[in-house]
């Protein structure tokens, strides 16, 4: 598939730097991880994730239970991947070692 549109978005300085980093630690680029994103959203239907306004030291035991047993159950049903399958994919997509 041919890459011929640009997005350009505004942010934060230093979450950029933050997340450029992170990106590059996990072999991959924010670019890719921006179209990784973009993918996902499609796959979905929506977005990939669940949003919350909630930060996680704010939800109550009650409240993680049931995020967990969320992705486990998308998990299982194949429409997310677990961490430990999203590391082997990446690291053998982007990995130079």
């Amino acid at each position: 598939m041919a890459m011929d549109a640009t997005l350009q978005v505004r942010m934060d300085s230093q979450i950029k730097n933050n997340v450029e980093e992170l990106y590059h630690d996990l072999g991959t680029s924010f670019a890719e991880a921006v179209r990784i994103f973009a993918q996902q959203s499609l796959l979905a239907g929506g977005m990939p994730f669940r949003p919350t306004v909630k930060a996680w030291d704010e939800l109550t035991k009650e409240d993680i239970d049931c995020k967990l047993a969320a992705s486990e159950e998308e998990i299982l049903t194949g429409r997310m991947l677990s961490q430990d399958e999203t590391d082997k994919r990446m690291k053998a997509r982007f990995y130079r070692g």
